[in-house]
């Protein structure tokens, strides 16, 4: 058995009597009908109610409680200056931390969401990682800093190892034999490869794909610590992971036409490339030009412009380890205690990043750093304003931006 009330006025109703909103009293008029804010259907007002209401406050203050100069504000008062949501409904702004260990971003990321329902009204966004400092002391030997700043950066210490090298290398005047800056172009690529298949397995944890992060996980593990022939090895599993993703509709109607950015100078590696800026310093290289390389980019300019420009990536960097024969992780040349200045540019994986060092005596005075995920930081407000929490997530995600490197 079941029962159905039905709230539709009847008939019957007196059409001269006063009707009201239940959610909001300021509503009033002359028989039923809907309230023009909420929809709900309008009830008989109780005129008697407040009567009573009224004669109990009379005899309350014949006691000697005068409400006279009480305020009693309704609900409309009570909301009125409250953010309102786009069906205008009062909304109760919440600040929901995200990091710094949130799935599908970089550990170390601290993003402060203000949302109003599930819509981001404002961002924050810092790295948790501390502060960090280009020189452990000053002045500090040579093939410390190399260390140092390689530590700097956990997620590519093989591309900051190169850096401070080529800076030293430049401040020098030290000249690389061709084999040797080759077999340094391997182990950058290499990282390069492990980075992007880092990145897939995180985004794959972000949206739900079980599959992707085991795949990509597991080729990451792989490739990251082997030699050329082991990874030449695994090109036929990584055409097949990019053909999987190539060809998965969801991926593809998650991303497209989110997280849209306009092509300007701020914008570094796979990011910049998928916004049709070609700019790349391996095209400056003659080392990697001399290894055929030809920078690839969509035009685009959404989060999966960016995802599928780290997909061709992955293959491009794998014909060129394959073209370059081997893999030397950067070592610095024997120097003399020279006093110079020196710069030096590497693209890593996430982007254009620029050494420069000053020498006194083989000693290293001063340093300045500009890393890619130190100009993408600036990116996140603008792009999550009055997005839904989802998209924005997925947006930040395709930034690939890592705390380690963000310089204050």
């Amino acid at each position: 058995m079941s029962f159905h009330l039905s709230i539709t006025p009847s008939r019957s109703e007196d059409a001269e009597a006063d009707y009201t909103c239940p959610m909001h009293p300021d509503v009033v008029q002359k028989g039923p009908g809907s309230c023009p804010k909420c929809g709900m259907f309008l009830v008989p007002k109780d005129n008697k109610a407040e009567e009573e209401h009224s004669h109990d406050h009379s005899k309350m203050g014949h006691a000697g409680m005068d409400h006279g100069d009480m305020d009693f504000m309704s609900m409309i008062d009570v909301t009125k200056d409250l953010p309102r949501s786009g069906d205008g409904l009062p909304m109760e702004w919440i600040d929901a931390p995200f990091g710094p260990f949130f799935p599908g971003l970089a550990s170390g990321l601290l993003l402060t969401f203000t949302l109003d329902g599930d819509t981001i009204a404002k961002s924050k966004v810092s790295a948790g990682t501390g502060d960090k400092s280009l020189l452990p002391a000053s002045p500090t030997g040579t093939a410390h800093f190399v260390e140092h700043l390689s530590q700097q950066e956990p997620l590519a210490p093989v591309a900051y190892r190169l850096l401070a090298c080529k800076a030293l290398e430049n401040a020098a005047g030290i000249e690389i034999p061709d084999d040797i800056a080759r077999a340094r172009a391997g182990a950058l690529e290499r990282e390069r490869m492990a980075s992007h298949l880092n990145w897939l397995a995180l985004f794959g944890q972000q949206t739900g794909f079980n599959w992707l992060i085991r795949r990509a996980a597991r080729l990451q593990l792989i490739i990251q610590q082997a030699p050329v022939p082991e990874i030449i090895m695994q090109r036929p599993a990584l055409e097949a992971l990019i053909r999987r993703l190539y060809k998965t509709p969801l991926l593809k109607a998650r991303m497209a036409g989110i997280g849209h950015l306009s092509p300007d100078a701020t914008l570094r590696g796979p990011v910049a490339r998928a916004a049709g800026i070609g700019e790349d310093a391996r095209s400056l290289d003659k080392t990697w030009t001399a290894l055929g390389f030809v920078p690839t980019g969509r035009t685009q300019s959404d989060t999966l412009a960016r995802f599928y420009v780290r997909l061709d990536e992955i293959l491009q960097s794998l014909s060129l380890i394959e073209e370059a024969g081997t893999i030397t992780i950067p070592e610095l040349t024997s120097m003399d205690k020279v006093t110079a200045k020196g710069k030096a540019s590497v693209e890593t994986a996430r982007g254009l990043a620029r050494l420069r060092v000053t020498l006194e005596e083989g000693k290293v005075v001063a340093a300045k750093l500009e890393t890619p995920s130190t100009h993408h930081l600036g990116l996140i407000e603008p792009l999550c304003d009055q997005q839904e929490l989802g998209d924005a997530l997925v947006t930040i995600g395709s930034l690939d931006l890592s705390p380690w490197e963000i310089q204050s």
